[in-house]
């Protein structure tokens, strides 16, 4: 029964053969885990609920990645017996009021932070209150906590893709580099121009936001300047989008004029004009992670590694040969 029980959770020490055949069992019975039936199982301190803390500024709430990262992490977290609670913070909360809450009430056993920032008060709070949880994000070198990072390379991919293709003046649209993700980007695109030997104009790194409108007008500015870059490498699909706007309401080709590489590859990636060249972070792997590395966490709470995700390069019509002009 134990063999059969941890085939059903997904465990990793029970072979994929042997999962297999368990649930195909299980679905000729119409089993579905008893989440009450297996809190009994738990000892009184356990909700088998994890929080999530939606900070509404800046949250891009109809970006369909985080759309898919959140679908991912509800899903996870439930195939392991687990309940997802949401909650945002009250108008002119503290960031850490709403994490106070529902460590008084008990209602979870620990928390997925996401937008993780540098000198995150809530990453300090919780490791205060030794509050098992997981960032998305390594927050500088404050350890004792597991992360669900990228590694120094994750745009490696992306500028030795535009390199390859001649150009040498590439810009950069970051988001705010406050966040941990943002700030681990700009430093690989930073590293990866050094390894071919470039540096990018100061001018062509232009922190601008989450979202297209923001970047469209971070790029119109690049395109009118006296020296605008050949290609742009952009820290998410919606930066991306929005230089595909300010250049065509330019009349500027794409890829002919300018290059245009994004990050995440939401759906809409591969219907835009053209098509987007991204790199792909599948939500559904990012969310499986997460949630298995709070799991460690609460199950031993010296647990603090970290799990590196590197993203997939898909290239599609958004790029091609640097012009001669910018060669």
């Amino acid at each position: 029964m134990t063999q059969t029980s941890r085939a059903l959770n997904g465990h990793d020490d029970v072979s994929a053969r042997t999962r297999e055949r368990v649930a195909e069992a299980a679905a000729k019975i119409g089993y579905t885990p008893n989440l009450e039936a297996r809190r009994l199982k738990m000892p009184e301190t356990r909700s088998n609920s994890l929080g999530l803390v939606l900070v509404t500024k800046n949250q891009r709430f109809s970006d369909p990645f985080f759309g898919g990262l959140l679908t991912a992490l509800v899903d996870e977290a439930a195939h392991d017996g687990c309940e997802v609670q949401l909650t945002t913070p009250l108008a002119d909360d503290d960031p850490t009021a709403s994490y106070e809450r529902a460590l008084a009430t008990k209602r979870v056993d620990g928390f997925v932070v996401l937008r993780a920032v540098h000198d995150d008060p809530r990453v300090e709070f919780l490791l205060e209150h030794s509050v098992p949880f997981v960032t998305f994000g390594r927050v500088g070198d404050t350890g004792g906590h597991p992360a669900v990072r990228e590694p120094i390379g994750c745009l490696h991919p992306a500028v030795e893709h535009l390199v390859a293709l001649g150009h040498r003046r590439i810009g950069c649209l970051a988001e705010p580099l406050e966040h941990a993700i943002a700030t681990q980007r700009k430093a690989s695109f930073h590293q990866a121009l050094a390894d071919h030997g470039l540096e990018a104009q100061a001018s062509h790194i232009v922190v601008c936001g989450f979202r297209e409108q923001e970047a469209q007008e971070a790029t119109g500015l690049l395109l009118d300047g006296p020296d605008p870059p050949s290609a742009l490498m952009t820290f998410n699909d919606s930066l991306a989008i929005g230089a595909l706007r300010a250049a065509a309401s330019r009349g500027i080709d794409v890829p002919g004029d300018l290059s245009v590489v994004g990050f995440d590859d939401i759906h809409a990636a591969s219907h835009t004009m053209p098509p987007l060249t991204t790199l792909r972070h599948h939500p559904q792997v990012l969310g499986r992670h997460l949630i298995r590395q709070l799991l460690a966490a609460i199950e031993d709470r010296g647990y603090a590694d970290d799990v590196c995700i590197t993203p997939e390069l898909i290239v599609r019509q958004s790029t091609g040969p640097a012009p001669t002009r910018a060669a």
